[in-house]
């Protein structure tokens, strides 16, 4: 019961530092002190937590990964990267609204830490004098970008789920390709349909640029069209045949194409300075040792193997904990990996209840994982999107809560389907 109660103050701690505009590092950093008072840490194991975070190689790799998606920004707006992708994309789709939603959706295959924020630069350019407003633009570029999370096997947390659960890689991208598609659908009605239809009497006017341009210029053929495309593309392309060629980390296809970038640029030392100080950020190695430091501590602690417990002596079914104790990992955590390689483990019991793989069971605890990481304020792409486009986190989270509900059920009825324990 004490830690029970511990749990609930450290979560109590980060909502109300969160709601009232702490930076988020600062906020996981409270929420972790917390967690660690409550369980009785003493100074020696804090300092072992810590000297374990400073050593930890992945929470070095996480912060190149990071600059180097600034850097890839940053060269990519000196290129006019944005402004001649913005073009294409216009000639390709005739309207600027549906390319605030695709444009996301193309970089989202990249599984980059705080990826959101390489597309949000072109989802503000796109809604450039369109009728959409910031919030409608973040839940746009949010929304967008996750929707390969499920099923594509470039992303840590897909992998491990594959590895876990025990299913070939095709049977499991098949089993959860309908997740993908039913994300997808609830995009477009909840976000990118109500921004066509406001939108609908411009477009019809033809005042959304290049419209009318593109529609007369018949001379734009379908093979200029695919290589202005592929002209646009290759960085992503790049980092995408890198990492699925020679299994690697998204780190050094990021470098080499940042290098290509730079290769093809005039450099002299204020443009590195000038670099430097638009790619380095306190506030990120702060966001990212908070996210480390929390959910070290989560682990530390042995709140993890708290909360199934709790379910299991509440007498909850195997179905609400398939439900439950994914979400609220995904919640408390913000990472895929996190909420798989945490939950999975306890769960494999529960997936294979009576003898029986129940492909349900796996389907439904990924999903509603990925609710919780989508909800979750520690999400690096939500805090980066929210911060972007310079909204409040609360309308923002309000907006984002209603599909996904909807995704819950939809899905919830196609595990059945599928098998679900009893």
């Amino acid at each position: 019961m004490n830690q029970l109660w511990t749990l609930v103050m450290s979560v109590v701690v980060l909502i109300v530092s969160v709601l009232s505009k702490v930076n988020l590092g600062w906020s996981l950093l409270l929420s972790s002190g917390a967690l660690l008072i409550g369980a009785g840490i003493e100074p020696a194991g804090i300092v072992n937590i810590v000297r374990g975070i400073v050593t930890d190689s992945y929470f070095f790799e996480l912060i190149g990964i990071n600059l180097m998606i600034n850097l890839l920004e940053e060269l990519l707006k000196r290129v006019a990267y944005f402004e001649r992708a913005l073009q294409i994309l216009q000639e390709t789709f005739k309207n600027r609204v549906r390319i605030t939603a695709v444009f996301p959706a193309l970089f989202g295959s990249i599984p980059a830490f705080g990826g959101a924020k390489l597309s949000a630069p072109l989802v503000d350019l796109a809604g450039k004098d369109l009728n959409i407003d910031p919030v409608e633009k973040s839940l746009l570029n949010y929304w967008f970008r996750h929707i390969w999370e499920m099923s594509s096997p470039l992303f840590p947390g897909v992998i491990l789920a594959i590895y876990f659960s025990g299913i070939g890689m095709g049977k499991y991208i098949l089993l959860m390709l309908p997740t993908t598609l039913i994300f997808t659908l609830l995009g477009y009605l909840f976000y990118l349909r109500p921004v066509l239809k406001k939108n609908q009497e411009a477009l019809r006017e033809g005042a959304v640029n290049g419209e009318r341009q593109g529609e007369a210029d018949s001379g734009f053929g379908t093979g200029s069209m695919l290589w202005g495309l592929l002209r646009i593309v290759w960085p992503v392309l790049l980092i995408m045949l890198v990492v699925v060629v020679f299994e690697i980390s998204i780190l050094w296809p990021l470098l080499l194409t940042n290098l290509i970038l730079l290769y093809r640029m005039r450099k002299d030392k204020a443009f590195f300075k000038g670099l430097f100080t638009k790619i380095w950020s306190f506030q990120m190695l702060l966001m990212l040792f908070g996210v480390f430091m929390f959910k070290t501590t989560f682990e530390w602690t042995g709140m993890s193997q708290v909360i199934p417990t709790i379910l299991a002596a509440a007498g909850i079914s195997s179905i609400a904990l398939i439900i439950i104790f994914p979400f609220l990992i995904g919640l408390l955590t913000g990472m895929p990996s996190a909420f798989v390689g945490i939950t999975y483990p306890l769960l494999l019991p529960v997936f294979n209840l009576g003898g029986s793989l129940h492909l349900g069971a796996i389907m439904l605890a990924f999903v509603a994982g990925h609710i919780g990481t989508m909800l979750s304020p520690l999400h690096l792409c939500l805090v980066l999107t929210v911060d972007y486009f310079r909204i409040e986190i609360f309308p923002f989270w309000t907006r984002l809560l209603y599909p996904q509900i909807v995704e819950l059920l939809l899905v919830l009825a196609l595990a059945f389907l599928y098998g679900l324990p009893g």
